[in-house]
């Protein structure tokens, strides 16, 4: 079933019972024994950066498109990849200035976060990019997001990413995203396939390494081939189908590297002066939908060309593992330990972490039963600097007082729950010690009537 057609439930019951192993009241006394820190996940089976000859702009443009979409495809090749990240990695926190930049500077820095999404013609997207621009305008990182990686959205359940785009809730692609990877999504601008088409005509099309001939039905049902493969200028219409295009059985991430072709042509082709910029996108009229300000989009879209302009805009694919869901057609789950190596190293500044610098995980159920709750305390959280963790229905509702759970009576447990507590507008002694070890997450909360949305 499609997101278009998707309504909005009270949210899915949990696999745990979690509120049985609470146990409320006053938190025993803080001990001094530190708190044990999240492990550090490895390193992004992903590479880096590609360096190659160049003799002249087109043969660059070709050997960087090859390589990008060697790069996408090549998610398999863990052990190899991950020393090459390491490398890549290091390149992406010291800069191009061969490494006169201190390393460190880099998590002080801004980054701005634009989630840009191809929509289809039933409302879902076909094709999504994290794009993330340092505010010095000197870095910039796209992370190429599969439509049917499983994501869980508070109200929702569990769903295909590309169906959030679906939902009624505009921001429920960036929230679900946000709460997946554990970055900050500052906005989202959405093109449908004519919006595309439109804008790749405005930058007099974009040179592409066309992989597959691209068949779609003509007015008679019969096939049709619409783009032959091979090295060519594509203009609008072609652009779109070739971005969007997908062969029976083939995995997404080949989808995904046609899309980062023509997404990056885009950006390369667009003018150098933001002014221009937003007159451009701006003329797409209805075939692009954003939730930042004309002015806003248009600054991080030209921060994003100038990158992309000398060929050093860093493209990866989510690290994901394959899911067998029995409807013949294949899914995706993330992987955990991959995609916090690669948002560490690509997206540092925009990652969601309390004011001590720490990933709190906060995991929330609703314990009255009212729709909605449990995305308002989701609001609030992720303005607070916690990673929300959607835990769905509560076993039983009715729950008169809201109830925060802590692993244990150490110091950082404590003021852990009293930050949550003190975000989601709760007293102090809501917080009390959970009766057995948590593991999916560092703080626990079962919503009560007391909770005021």
């Amino acid at each position: 079933m499609s997101g278009k057609h998707r309504r909005p439930e009270p949210d899915a019951l949990p696999d745990a019972d979690v509120a049985d192993r609470i146990v409320p009241g006053p938190v025993i006394e803080a001990s001094t024994a530190p708190m044990t820190p999240p492990p550090v996940g490895v390193a992004s089976a992903l590479s880096g950066r590609t360096v190659v000859a160049r003799s002249s702009r087109q043969a660059q443009r070709q050997a960087r498109r090859q390589g990008q979409r060697q790069q996408i495809l090549r998610v398999g090749a863990v052990v190899v990849a991950v020393l090459v990240v390491a490398v890549g990695g290091w390149w992406a926190l010291v800069g191009r200035d061969g490494g006169d930049k201190d390393p460190s500077d880099t998590a002080q820095q801004q980054q701005r976060t634009l989630l840009v999404q191809v929509a289809g013609a039933d409302g879902t997207a076909q094709a999504s990019a994290l794009l993330g621009v340092r505010t010095d305008e000197e870095r910039a990182a796209a992370v190429l997001v599969p439509s049917r990686l499983i994501v869980d959205v508070a109200g929702s359940g569990s769903v295909p990413f590309g169906e959030t785009l679906g939902l009624p809730d505009q921001a429920a692609p960036a929230k679900a995203l946000t709460d997946l990877v554990g970055v900050t999504v500052d906005g989202s601008w959405v093109l449908t396939a004519a919006g595309l088409a439109d804008l790749v005509d405005a930058v007099g099309g974009v040179p592409a390494e066309v992989d597959v001939d691209v068949v779609a039905k003509d007015a008679a049902g019969a096939d049709t081939v619409v783009v032959r493969a091979g090295s060519q200028q594509l203009n609008g219409p072609a652009a779109a189908a070739y971005a969007t295009y997908a062969v029976a059985e083939e995995p997404e991430q080949a989808r995904l590297a046609r899309f980062s072709d023509v997404f990056d042509g885009v950006l390369r082709g667009l003018p150098d002066q933001v002014r221009e910029v937003e007159g451009t996108l701006t003329a797409l009229k209805a075939g692009s939908t954003t939730t930042l300000t004309p002015r806003l989009l248009a600054e991080i879209i030209t921060a994003a060309h100038a990158v992309a302009e000398e060929g050093d805009l860093l493209s990866d694919v989510l690290p994901v593992n394959s899911i067998e869901t029995g409807s013949g057609e294949e899914s995706y789950g993330v992987n955990a330990q991959l995609t916090a190596a690669l948002m560490k190293t690509r997206f540092e500044p925009s990652l969601v972490q309390d004011p001590g610098s720490a990933v709190v995980r906060v995991l929330v159920q609703n314990g009255v039963g009212t729709p909605g709750l449990v995305d308002k305390a989701r609001t609030r959280l992720v303005d607070a600097g916690f990673r929300f963790v959607n835990g769905g229905n509560a076993p039983e509702f009715g729950e008169p007082k809201s109830v925060v759970a802590i692993p244990d009576g150490t110091q950082a447990s404590v003021e852990r729950g009293a930050a949550v507590a003190a975000a989601l507008g709760l007293p102090a002694e809501a917080v009390g010690v959970s009766g057995q070890g948590q593991s999916v997450a560092e703080v626990i909360v079962v919503l009560g009537r007391d909770f005021r949305p």
